[in-house]
């Protein structure tokens, strides 16, 4: 028996041996890679199918079929009319797209674009559902968990906005914003919980994220509840503060509410008063009641102005407080007739 396994000891043996099993692996995981590659291929089509109707709509989406277009210009033809806002034309060639491309990163690629036409077309359900077969097939996709993050916020479903959260936080993404936000609007359509409660909850959000103060300043308002405005940067609510009574912002020692109230009533407006309010108060005090002010929103990330107030940058979907500009323009009182 000794003899026997002295044979076993020889070196050119075992180094035959060690050969023979990096074969076999490397042998498997090549066909391994080969199956997973088809599966993968054969999802995407199945998942595809789903949305083909509006894919065989027109007969330029044939003729793109019939030719041989590169995936490259496929996708820049789809994305020119995606910034056009023509969603349905580009949807259908990043369908066609995705059943030509065999590499991966086109794939990823083609898959993200699709569901991300659909989110501006506003098919959100739809839009969800490209970005779920994305990060099943891609699971570290972090412009997917985002802007999955969105639609879920948009459709209600704040529960799975806060686990698309989780899973951006295991990716090392800062979500606290973003966690507390979602927190606040959950609160905010639980029926179950009272207006104090909600209060209270909202509060609490306030101290760790000053975004929600807007939403907590509006509650408050709405349902009467007395408020510390001092609590709340007034920077962020100015247009509310604007369209609320004195007797609700009378008592801040914020130098911007005391100069609203300047603008407002005529009084001695603050040293460090925005120009605006400063020349209202100069007028109110000369009795001309022809001017007040406007605001508009712009966000400090892509710098893009809008005409009405968004927690969700319209554009580039950043959550974060605009910043609000105050504008000096012409009062204009509507006139009601009766018919």
């Amino acid at each position: 028996m000794d003899t026997l396994f002295l044979e076993y000891r020889d070196p050119i043996f075992g180094i035959i041996i060690f050969f023979a099993i990096v074969f076999i692996i490397a042998f498997l995981n090549y066909w391994w890679g080969i199956f997973k590659s088809k599966e993968e291929r054969y999802s995407i089509e199945r998942f595809m199918k789903r949305f083909e109707v509006m894919a065989d709509a027109d007969e330029y989406k044939k003729l793109l079929d019939e030719f041989s277009i590169s995936s490259e210009s496929l996708g820049l033809l789809a994305h020119s009319y995606s910034k056009s806002g023509e969603y349905e034309k580009a949807i259908g060639i990043y369908l066609i797209a995705l059943k030509r491309v065999r590499n991966k990163d086109e794939k990823q690629y083609f898959l993200f674009e699709l569901g991300k036409t659909y989110f501006k077309a506003g098919f959100l359900r739809r839009s969800a559902d490209i970005f779920m077969e994305l990060l099943r097939l891609y699971p570290r996709h972090k412009e997917a968990l985002k802007l999955l993050t969105v639609i879920y916020e948009q459709l209600k479903e704040y529960q799975r906005a806060l686990e698309v959260m989780d899973s951006l936080e295991e990716l090392g993404v800062e979500v606290e914003s973003e966690k507390s936000f979602v927190k606040a609007l959950q609160v905010l359509n639980d029926n179950s919980k009272t207006n104090q409660k909600k209060y209270e909850i909202l509060l609490d959000l306030t101290k760790k994220e000053p975004l929600v103060g807007r939403i907590l300043f509006a509650f408050a308002k709405k349902e009467a509840l007395r408020l510390d405005i001092d609590l709340i940067d007034a920077n962020n609510i100015l247009d509310l503060l604007w369209e609320s009574d004195d007797a609700l912002i009378k008592n801040s020692s914020q130098t911007l509410i005391k100069a609203i109230l300047a603008a407002k009533n005529g009084g001695e407006a603050p040293q460090d008063a925005p120009f605006e309010l400063e020349m209202l108060t100069m007028l109110k005090k000369q009795n001309y009641t022809k001017a007040t002010v406007g605001f508009e929103y712009t966000c400090t990330c892509c710098k893009g102005t809008f005409p009405v107030h968004f927690y969700r940058c319209p554009s580039c979907y950043t959550l974060k407080n605009p910043h609000i500009s105050l504008l000096l323009i012409k009062n204009e009182h509507e006139k009601y007739y009766a018919f």
